[in-house]
This record gives structure tokens, C-alpha cells and sequence, in this order.
């Protein structure tokens, strides 16, 4: 006679989500708080007062500020620790180019100021507050590339 056993195993992963509230009391949470306020402020203040150039302002500034949510959603939800990736290599390309993005918006926005500033007041703010929001992702760009650097710097490689 021959007995068969069978072996059932579950195995369970956690939770996908865990609940991180102390990321926004965090600088890099402070920051993107902070940058989807400036952000938001320069889309209202584009859609105000339509000149040339204003497109890209406001492409940039509705970009800037659905990655940064997107990001902060995921800190917030612990998300990034469950997919594979270099997570703060990622996040630091992000930055590098958001922050070129309102360098260049900046530039137009001053570019626009002196052609029609004296006409538009919203004009000077999407200026004053694209310059605040190009500020703001610079520090937060030196802030990732210290998380990048710490992270890379504690990778073993072995051969």
C-alpha cells in the first residue's frame, strides 16, 4: 500500500503597502510638499495670463507637480522598497532634469516679464515663483544625489 501526503505552504510577502507617515515631516518630504505648493501657484498663475512661452511654463509646471504627488504617494506608501530599481539614482535623474525644466522656465518667464510685465501681473508671479520652485528642486536635487552617493557607497561588489 502507498501513501500519498500532500504539503500545502503558504507563504505570505507582507503587506504591499506600509503606511510611512513620517516621510512628510522628513526633508525630502518637507521639500516635495513644498514644490507641489510652488508648483500648483505657477500652474494658476500660467493659466491667468496666456503670453508666448507660457506653454512651456506650463507644461513643466503640471509635469513637475504630477511626478512630485506620484513620488510622494509612493514614499508615503512605502511603494518604491517593493519594486526593483536603484530607487535613488532614479530619483536624482528626476530632479537633475526637473530642475533644469524650470531653469528654463524661468528663463522664459523672465524672458516674458520684460516684453509684458508691466501689462500682466501674473506674468512677475509666474516669474517669482517659477525661480522659487527652480531653487527648491536644485536643493532637492543635492539632497538626492547624497542619498544616491550613500547608497552606492554602501553596495558591495564582488567578482
Amino acid at each position: 500500500m502507498t501513501e500519498t501526503h500532500t504539503t500545502t505552504t503558504t507563504v505570505t510577502a507582507g503587506p504591499i503597502v506600509s503606511y510611512q507617515p513620517d516621510y512628510i515631516r522628513s526633508t525630502p518630504g518637507i521639500l516635495k510638499i513644498i514644490e507641489l505648493v510652488l508648483d500648483l501657484i505657477v500652474i494658476i498663475c500660467v493659466a491667468i495670463s496666456a503670453y508666448s512661452g507660457g506653454g512651456w511654463v506650463w507644461f513643466v509646471a503640471i509635469s513637475a507637480f504630477v511626478t512630485t504627488l506620484i513620488l510622494l504617494i509612493f514614499h508615503i506608501l512605502g511603494l518604491l522598497g517593493r519594486f526593483a530599481g536603484p530607487w535613488n539614482l532614479i530619483e536624482f535623474i528626476y530632479y537633475i532634469i526637473m530642475s533644469v525644466f524650470f531653469i528654463i522656465a524661468s528663463i522664459v518667464s523672465l524672458v516674458a516679464v520684460i516684453r509684458w510685465g508691466s501689462y500682466f501681473g501674473s506674468i512677475i508671479a509666474t516669474m517669482i515663483f517659477c525661480f522659487l520652485a527652480m531653487i527648491v528642486y536644485v536643493v532637492d536635487t543635492f539632497i538626492q544625489f547624497k542619498a544616491w552617493r550613500n547608497s552606492s557607497s554602501t553596495t558591495v561588489t564582488s567578482t
